[in-house]
């Protein structure tokens, strides 16, 4: 006999709930969070489907299951609890509602990257909060220097500049020094292994051909993206990375306000930064965008709106599988 769990997956515990496919519900039990207890609890379901939501858990548990031999799939967090609002009564429980969902054929699903891209992934998210946090401590440096009115000569963070910094003997520089130093050797190794894990694909070429956009930094989007046409448009690509405005209707008017910031929070920093080094150092229709909205809205506004065209922008490369036109 098929049958259908709902998994509701928690930091500490998983609740789960067990259909036949008339939606009688067979059992239902909290367990701790451990790929022992998942185990556990699924020997005694022989066969069948499994579906859970998209989390920040998700990962270990799907593919054990998936080891395990059962179908699972993927739910999407946002369309699971708007449909689940509108189609099941509200007062049951998430296991419950992923359950149904699951058994009626209704169920929203999230893209699943393979395992490889996932761990790319990954890497890629470690360079970026590794790299911010050592933009945080040249910051620090760069303070106590100001609050000094200390001045060097030579480029920031190279040759002469450094030696000059290094004979200061300042406590403080120095704490900060060897943190900015930890943090290259770590992000060396870290750049390293992608490169080992990768070859430089097309799509990468083709990204990096926008100004402002790094080999890791065309490479963390592509990773994100995966396949292209998994999107119906530009639209979507915009919406997944969250540099869309929100929307909100009241009768016959319709609100837009901040971006929703769906998505990928790494990726949507990476796109953003990418945007700023974008309009401040090529002539493009989109830098003449974010002038022109800079005159009339904030700075972070415009940069957003920036970002967005940049968005879009890469969908059209991808799709005809161009190189970036600064026309337009």
């Amino acid at each position: 006999m098929t049958v259908f769990t709902g998994l509701d997956v928690h930091k500490k515990s998983y609740h789960a709930t067990v259909m036949d496919k008339d939606g009688a519900i067979l059992r239902q039990e909290d367990f701790p969070n451990t790929l022992e207890e998942v185990k556990s609890f699924f020997a005694d379901v022989k066969d069948g489907e499994v579906a859970l939501e998209a989390s920040y858990f998700w990962e270990p548990v799907y593919d054990e299951l998936e080891e395990m031999g059962f179908k699972v799939k993927l739910a999407h967090p946002r369309k699971t609890r708007i449909i689940a609002d509108e189609k099941i009564k509200t007062d049951v429980r998430a296991s419950e509602a992923l359950a149904h969902l699951l058994r009626i054929g209704w169920l929203p699903e999230a893209y699943v990257p393979s395992k490889d891209i996932r761990k790319l992934r990954e890497l890629l998210r470690r360079r970026v909060s590794l790299v911010e946090s050592r933009t945080k401590y040249k910051n620090k440096v760069r303070a106590e220097l100001t609050k000094r009115r200390i001045r060097l000569d030579g480029t920031p963070w190279y040759g002469p500049w450094m030696d000059q910094l290094e004979t200061l003997e300042i406590d403080a520089i120095g704490d900060y020094i060897a943190i900015v130093q930890s943090l290259d050797d770590r992000i060396d190794k870290i750049e390293k292994e992608i490169k080992e894990k990768t070859d430089e694909s097309k799509e990468v070429k083709i990204i990096m051909s926008i100004t402002g956009f790094s080999y890791f930094s065309a490479m963390t989007i592509h990773a994100s993206i995966g396949e292209i046409d998994r999107f119906p448009g530009p639209k979507q690509l915009c919406s997944y990375f969250g540099v869309i405005p929100s929307t909100e209707k009241s009768g016959s008017k319709v609100r837009h306000g901040s971006i929703t910031k769906e998505g990928d929070r790494y990726v949507r920093r990476v796109l953003i930064q990418c945007a700023w080094s974008h309009v401040n150092n090529c002539n493009s229709y989109i830098t003449r965008l974010f002038k022109r909205l800079e005159r009339k809205k904030r700075s972070s506004i415009a940069i957003v709106a920036a970002a967005r065209k940049i968005t879009e922008a890469i969908y059209w490369m991808l799709k005809r599988g161009e190189e970036f036109r600064p026309s337009g």
